[in-house]
């Protein structure tokens, strides 16, 4: 199919025959769907809207689940979807808020009833003392009696749920998507290409860390524990004694915790925060192996990424990690809080090339079911598609 038209070059989702015309044009029976979806979409003008998804600003991975989720239940299903800041003026509408901070920080009582709206909880620990998620754990019960299904990305966190007292039926389980026309393997020449352009020595052990760890938008010296930036620092501490040569990559906004610390253990380090989600891909090339050291997560995303991307990844047992990985299969885990294991299965991945190279092939083949129409697919059907009926 003509790029113009939108249609990807594959046919996944079991195995749906295609026809190759013209090297790069492919017409299967996905491909169709989707561009009869943008056509209905086309010819709707402005006929009413299917759903409203109430998203943050750009900087947040938030926004970037919600735009590729819509749009690819644009392409595929062909919903009329906006995507707004603020629901208070609707009536009569299906809303998804895909941050819960808009819908639980008062909306949920000023929200007309006549509504149907659908909630997505990535994570949260009820023992968080922080008055935000205190808060947030406190209006939940009374907000779900609104609420006609909560989404999460996890077990962890719908047993997290569950606990709150919302019943099991309200909640449902759909992993975060990953864009995997966008994510792909990195090739020798394009690792030492990236390398070179970030002044990583062809030689070093690079280790790659690409999330907000920081509190606030702004330095990050305060660490947002959920996310281990402790644990991270402690990691690298041990796998220092081990490798002369270990370089640390860091991305994203509020790092300046795991800079100081980096700093203070000696471990160089470059760091870059990119204007735009998709820059990220090509840094990911320059790894020999991504951490991921979160005490509680909804993910996370640099799990599909490193899949994706076929770097070796090593994580604590939470999120998506705890319900998808499997130690010594596509990855190495260790238990939350323990730097330790972490440091042994980093090390494991980097000196056992048999190891390594099974789980980047492993992690690879499982990420498949993670690609956006995928994801979409569960939203359109376990979600939506009983309300739009």
């Amino acid at each position: 199919m003509p790029a113009h038209l939108g249609g990807r070059h594959d046919c996944r989702n079991g195995g749906t025959e295609s026809l190759s015309v013209e090297g790069d044009y492919t017409v299967n029976a996905r491909n169709i769907r989707r561009f009869a979806a943008r056509l209905q979409t086309l010819w709707a003008g402005d006929s009413p809207t299917d759903l409203y998804y109430v998203t943050v600003h750009e900087q947040w991975v938030f926004y970037w689940i919600a735009h590729d989720l819509t749009t690819e239940l644009r392409n595929t299903f062909g919903l009329r979807i906006q995507t707004i800041d603020t629901p208070d003026t609707l009536q009569h509408q299906l809303i998804h808020f895909g941050d819960r901070y808009a819908y639980l920080n008062g909306t949920f009582r000023t929200l007309h009833p006549s509504n149907t709206v659908f909630l997505t909880w990535f994570h949260g620990d009820p023992q968080d003392p922080r008055p935000h998620m205190q808060a947030q754990f406190q209006v939940l019960p009374e907000a779900a009696e609104h609420i006609a299904k909560i989404v999460t990305s996890c077990r962890i966190s719908k047993d997290v749920l569950l606990t709150l007292g919302i019943p099991e039926e309200q909640v449902t389980i759909i992993p975060i998507g990953i864009d995997l026309s966008r994510f792909t393997p990195g090739t020798p020449t394009a690792r030492r290409q990236m390398r070179a352009a970030l002044g990583i020595p062809e030689d070093a052990v690079c280790l790659g860390s690409f999330q907000k760890d920081g509190l606030g938008w702004e330095a990050g010296l305060d660490p947002k524990l959920e996310k281990g930036p402790d644990v991270l620092l402690a990691t690298i501490q041990q796998l220092k004694r081990r490798y002369a040569n270990l370089f640390v990559l860091l991305t994203g906004p509020a790092r300046g915790y795991i800079i100081r610390g980096l700093q203070n253990l000696n471990v160089p380090y470059v760091h870059h925060y990119l204007p735009h989600y998709h820059d990220i891909i090509p840094y990911y090339h320059a790894l020999d192996l991504y951490v991921i050291s979160s005490r509680c997560e909804g993910g996370p995303k640099a799990l599909l990424e490193s899949w994706a991307t076929g770097v070796p990844v090593v994580s604590t047992r939470m999120g998506m990690a705890a319900d998808w990985m499997r130690h010594g299969g596509n990855g190495m885990l260790a238990e939350v809080e323990d730097p330790a294991h972490l440091a042994e299965g980093a090390s494991a991945l980097l000196e056992d090339r048999t190891l390594r190279d099974a789980c980047c092939r492993q992690g690879y083949d499982d990420v498949q079911q993670f690609d956006w129409p995928i994801i979409a697919d569960h939203y359109y059907r376990k979600l939506y598609q009983a309300f739009l009926e």
